[in-house]
C-alpha cells in the first residue's frame, strides 16, 4: 500500500479535527467570555489549554459522529481571588454571572468541575462547548522549578468543595516542546495548505496558528484517542477508557524513542509495543508519571482497566499490520475498528471496497458486569 496507510491515518484524523472556521470561532467565543466575565467585575485570565491547545482535539464520540466540540478554558484568577475562599465561592461569582446573563443564561450549564457554555450547531460544522475551569494558582503541586511546573493550578470543584489540584496549562507546553521536532519539517508546507483549504478564514498564510498545524506525533495522538472510543464502545466499556491526557503523556513519553522522520503508524506501532510496559503490569508497582505534576495519572486503574488496556493495544498493532498489506476488505475492517464505520470509509480511498464494520464483542468474565 506504499505511504497509503499514512494518509488513511492523516484523512480519518483530520475528519475528526476542528476546522479552521470552527478554531476561529471558538477562540473569538472563549475571549468573549472573558471580557464579559471582566466587564461583570470577575478579574481573571481566561484561556485555553487541553487538545485545542495541544493540537490533539478530536470529535468526541457519538454513533452519528455529531457531538459537540469539548474546548476547555482556565479562568484564572490567580490575583484576584484569595486562596482561602471556599471553591463554591469562588464558582458561584463566575456561575451567577453567566446565568444571570441575557446573552449566556440559556446556554450555560453546571457541573461538579466546571461551568458549561454551549453553542448550539451552525448548521454546517456542528457546534461545541466551552468548559470553564475557575482556579488559582497552586501552590503545593509543583514538582522542583520546572518552567511548566510552576504553572500548577488548584480547580475550584463543588459539591463537595474541594480545591482540585492540576496543571493542564503546563502539560500542554510539555507535550507542545516534545512535539516541536516533528512539527518543525514541513510545517510551512502544511501551514500553506491549511491556508488554501481556510476558504478566507485567514488573510496570510502567517496568521495560520501553529494550533492548527498537525504533525505525525499529534495525529497519532487524535488517531489512538478516536481507536480508543471506538474499541471501549464495542466493549461495552467506555467507563474503563483511558484519559486522553494519559494517551497523549504515554506519546510524549515515547516520542523520545522515535526519530524526527517518524510517521503516524511508527507512532501507533510503538505505542502498542511499549505503552503497557512503560505502565507495569504489577498493581503494587503501577504507574504514570505526570511530568508536570506530583500524581500518579493511572492510580484508580485496577487489573480489569489494565487488561482490557491491553487488549486495546493489541489491536492497534493489529490494524496497523492489516491497514499496510491487508486485503481490501481487511483493510476496510481495520479503518473501521480505528475510525468507527463513517469516518472509516471517508478514509480510505474510493478504489477500495470497505467490509462490514467490526461486530460487537460482548466481553466475557472478569469484565461482564
Amino acid at each position: 500500500m506504499a505511504n497509503g496507510i499514512e494518509d488513511v491515518l492523516s484523512r480519518g484524523a483530520s475528519s475528526l479535527d476542528i476546522t479552521p472556521t470552527m478554531f476561529k470561532e471558538a477562540t473569538s467565543h472563549y475571549k468573549a467570555v472573558g471580557e464579559f466575565l471582566g466587564n461583570n467585575g470577575i478579574e481573571a485570565d481566561v484561556s485555553p489549554c487541553g487538545s485545542i491547545l495541544t493540537g490533539t482535539v478530536v470529535r468526541p464520540y457519538s454513533e452519528n459522529d455529531d457531538a459537540y466540540f469539548d474546548i476547555d478554558v482556565l479562568v484564572d484568577r490567580t490575583g484576584h481571588l484569595s486562596r482561602s475562599i471556599p471553591p463554591s465561592e469562588a464558582r458561584r461569582q463566575v456561575e451567577h454571572a453567566l446565568l444571570n446573563s441575557d446573552r449566556y443564561g440559556e446556554m450555560t450549564t453546571t457541573c461538579r468541575e466546571c461551568e458549561t457554555v454551549e453553542f448550539v450547531a451552525n448548521g454546517i460544522e456542528g457546534g461545541f462547548r466551552l468548559d470553564l475551569n475557575t482556579c488559582v494558582k497552586d501552590p503545593n503541586g509543583s514538582l522542583g522549578a520546572s518552567t511548566h511546573a510552576v504553572k500548577s493550578v488548584a480547580i475550584a470543584w463543588k459539591d463537595p468543595d474541594e480545591w482540585h489540584g492540576s496543571n493542564p496549562r503546563g502539560l500542554c507546553e510539555w507535550f507542545i516542546e516534545k512535539n516541536e521536532r516533528f512539527a518543525a519539517a514541513g510545517r510551512a508546507l502544511r501551514k500553506a495548505e491549511i491556508f488554501r483549504g481556510s476558504k478566507g478564514v485567514f488573510s496570510s498564510v502567517e496568521e495560520v496558528p501553529d494550533s492548527l498545524d498537525r504533525s505525525a506525533m499529534q495525529r497519532a495522538v487524535q488517531v489512538l484517542k478516536r481507536s480508543r472510543d471506538e474499541y471501549y464502545a464495542r466493549r461495552r466499556m467506555p467507563e474503563r477508557k483511558p484519559a486522553s491526557c494519559v494517551i497523549m503523556v504515554l506519546v510524549g513519553y515515547l516520542s523520545g524513542e522515535l526519530p524526527n522522520s517518524a510517521t503516524i503508524a511508527d507512532f501507533l506501532l510503538r505505542f502498542s509495543e511499549r505503552a503497557c510496559a512503560m505502565l507495569s503490569s504489577r498493581p503494587s508497582s503501577r504507574a504514570l508519571e505526570n511530568p508536570v505534576y506530583n500524581e500518579n495519572m493511572i492510580e484508580s486503574w485496577d487489573d480489569v482497566d489494565f487488561e482490557v488496556f491491553s487488549l486495546w493495544t493489541g489491536e492497534i498493532a493489529q490494524n496497523v499490520v492489516d491497514l499496510r498489506e491487508g486485503t481490501p476488505a481487511k483493510r476496510g475492517m481495520a479503518a473501521e475498528a480505528v475510525f468507527g464505520s463513517k469516518i472509516g470509509k471517508k478514509a480510505l480511498p474510493a478504489s477500495l471496497a470497505v467490509a462490514a464494520a467490526p461486530s460487537i464483542v460482548t466481553p466475557s468474565k472478569p469484565w461482564a458486569k
